[in-house]
């Protein structure tokens, strides 16, 4: 299969995938300002350089921060190939749309809901994004079988 951004599904693909390394990426500042905001480092150095405290555990907003960017790592490891086999095994626009866009959606919504501590929501919108990725990939199986 040719994917090229004449291909509308491939679209759906490129737009999921680039606004989960766009979040991905905000997570990291988002530690960085929290850490720099504490003034708490628990590297030597990045006290120094900043003239802060150095601690031996993080802060707990840098610490909540850096677990909700750990589980969207998890999360994107499998969506990025996933999705794209999903694409290339002849994926129809309105599916990749509901399973990637319903993907990039609850994540973002996780993120939220684990920055203020919101149970059972950052669990339910974790099951979910799961749960698209595994519907992604039982295509992607059966089109190989």
């Amino acid at each position: 299969m040719n994917l090229s951004f004449e291909l509308e599904v491939f679209n759906v693909y490129a737009i999921s995938a680039s606004v989960v390394a766009l979040h991905l990426l905000t997570l990291a500042g988002i530690t960085g300002y929290l850490r720099a905001r504490a003034k708490k480092f628990v590297n030597p150095e990045d006290a120094k350089l900043n003239k802060a405290e150095h601690v031996e555990a993080e802060d707990e907003s840098v610490a909540r921060a850096k677990r909700a960017h750990q589980n969207l790592i998890e999360s994107a490891l499998p969506f990025f190939p996933v999705a794209l086999l999903y694409v290339m095994t002849g994926a129809t626009h309105n599916g990749a749309a509901i399973y990637m866009y319903t993907f990039v959606l609850v994540r973002v919504l996780h993120t939220i809901f684990y920055m203020l501590g919101k149970q059972p929501f950052r669990t339910i919108s974790f099951a979910i994004g799961a749960f698209s990725i595994m519907g992604m990939a039982v295509h992607v199986i059966r089109a190989a079988l």
